[in-house]
């Protein structure tokens, strides 16, 4: 009898298992102080940098110390990042703001990167970039998680002070401690240089039809529209008139004049008063690893100009332009001993600027 109840039971169960196994052996739910830890690192990490403001990062909530943090395709710059090294960077400086900000709650993040080298492009749904691990630490470092927020991006007029060297010894120091070098100028005759190769350097990519579609998807001229989108380049922050900017990417052929293209050169020519300090980075930028390691160091760069209240405007153009990238390089002399150029911009010191939209943490949390 026993055995006739045991194999009766057993069936039962077993046909459960086939019909419904989720509800047989379903997964804890999260609990609210699962989810608390990650909530409070994402609200600093969405202050994190990507090009463009695309922000293409979603995360996903596993258990306390356990997330999969993965990119939208949806976001990604096929044109203007080819490769996918800069969004990768970006993506590696998503992760070191949340190591940064689980320091003070005695954690760092360790990260099991996918395999892939370049981004999913042509993918429609969602794409692991990695997997995110709490883990214990017992020292706590440095830097302070609340410049996360306060980290320093400017692309109004510099005041004309040149760098202590104070400041650029440290910068030296953060980068040679990830395998990089910061290069940095005052002199006169390459700043202006830079700002004229960079401004034409500008107007030429704008000109190739592939990048302005692209960047004109991420063009936001009102308040209204930079407020409810929360991502991309916002008039605004870039100086430039709303409906001035509405004409340059989405009727372009009013610019074909040269008296025209000389008014608009002479008008962004002019945002960069005041400029008298510029850096380059040189190191390995050829690889997965490469770009990982870049974004770490790049974070870490970021906030400790922020903690000499120093302001960072990056020139990616003149790095992705072949063209202007090669001029660059003849200019200052660069040698390939000291490894691949993958950063340029001005830097110094401004009024506070107007900053860009993030997206909230709730529209970066993926469902569990």
């Amino acid at each position: 009898m026993r055995r006739k109840t045991f194999v009766k039971n057993a069936a039962f169960l077993l046909t459960g298992i086939l019909l419904s196994p989720g509800k047989i052996f379903s997964r804890k739910a999260l609990g609210a102080g699962d989810q608390k830890i990650w909530l409070e690192l994402i609200d600093y990490a969405r202050w994190s940098p990507s090009p463009h403001n695309v922000q293409p990062w979603k995360l996903k909530i596993i258990s306390k110390t356990q997330a999969s943090l993965f990119y939208d395709p949806m976001r990604l710059l096929i044109n203007t990042d080819p490769t996918s090294a800069f969004t990768i960077t970006g993506m590696s400086m998503f992760i070191e703001c949340i190591n940064i900000a689980a320091n003070p709650l005695g954690y760092k993040v360790i990260a099991r990167h996918e395999a892939e080298q370049h981004l999913d492009y042509s993918s429609k749904t969602m794409k692991l970039f990695a997997e995110l691990t709490l883990v214990e630490r017992d020292i706590k470092e440095f830097p302070e998680r609340e410049l996360i927020r306060k980290r320093k991006t400017s692309r109004l007029h510099y005041d004309g002070e040149i760098l202590k060297n104070e400041v650029i010894e440290s910068l030296k120091t953060v980068a040679a401690e990830y395998g990089f070098h910061f290069n940095y100028s005052a002199n006169a005759e390459i700043i202006n240089y830079i700002l004229k190769l960079n401004e034409e350097t500008l107007f030429y990519d704008i000109a190739d039809e592939r990048s302005r579609i692209e960047l004109g998807k991420l063009i936001r001229t009102t308040h209204k529209q930079a407020e409810e989108k929360k991502d991309g380049l916002w008039s605004r922050c870039m100086r430039f008139p709303g409906g001035l900017m509405h004409n340059f990417f989405f009727h372009h052929e009013r610019f074909n004049s040269k008296w025209k293209r000389k008014i608009l050169s002479s008008v962004y020519l002019k945002s960069m008063t005041g400029t008298a300090n510029v850096c380059w980075i040189s190191g390995n930028f050829k690889t997965r690893a490469d770009w990982v390691n870049a974004g770490i160091m790049f974070q870490r760069l970021w906030i400790e100009m922020t903690k000499f209240n120093v302001y960072l405007h990056p020139f990616g153009s003149v790095i992705t332009n072949p063209i202007a990238y090669e001029k660059f390089k003849l200019k200052i002399n660069h040698s390939g001993s000291k490894g691949e150029l993958w950063m340029l911009a001005r830097m110094g010191y401004s009024h506070q600027p107007p900053r860009s939209f993030r997206l909230e943490t709730s529209d970066i949390i993926l469902p569990s």
